[in-house]
């Protein structure tokens, strides 16, 4: 009982952890977008968020995937599992792989563009953030979800 808990307390932070993450890396590329006016680089902004995201985020999120794993094989649930559980074990858990392998290959992308320079460094710098924003939605969602137990 006492993993559980542990198991528990990891996930929780974890999930918050990239949540606050995420949310303050979506606001530091906004930032970005509007100070390049002044001739501060984007490029610079890009490359530490994308770099904080793919060292810190994605480590953050594993551990929430493997903390909840966790917590749902030393659980008790049997076969009759309630839906709110099973909207976070398999799309939770989906979308914690796909974020893990597709956010540092998408990203990396963008990054790359936003290095080249030119006039499309803002409208790729967007879609970041879109992509960030998008993270957050769902996260939102499924926490959303697992807090009320529909």
């Amino acid at each position: 009982m006492v993993g559980y808990k542990i198991a528990l307390f990891i996930h929780i932070l974890s999930v918050a952890s990239w949540f606050g993450g995420l949310a303050v890396m979506s606001v530091w590329l906004r930032k970005s977008i509007k100070l390049n006016e002044t001739g501060i680089s984007m490029t610079k902004s890009m490359e530490s968020v994308h770099n904080l995201n793919v060292r810190m985020m994605i480590p953050v999120a594993i551990l929430a995937l493997a903390a909840g794993l966790y917590m749902l094989v030393s659980g008790n649930f049997g076969a009759d599992k309630p839906l709110w559980l099973t909207i976070k074990e398999r799309f939770g858990s989906l979308f914690i792989l796909l974020y893990a392998i597709g956010l540092p290959i998408y990203g990396g992308k963008l990054f790359k563009k936003v290095a080249e320079g030119g006039d499309q460094a803002v409208s790729v710098v967007k879609r970041y953030i879109a992509l960030l924003n998008t993270t957050l939605v769902v996260l939102l969602f499924i926490i959303f979800v697992v807090s009320f137990k529909f």
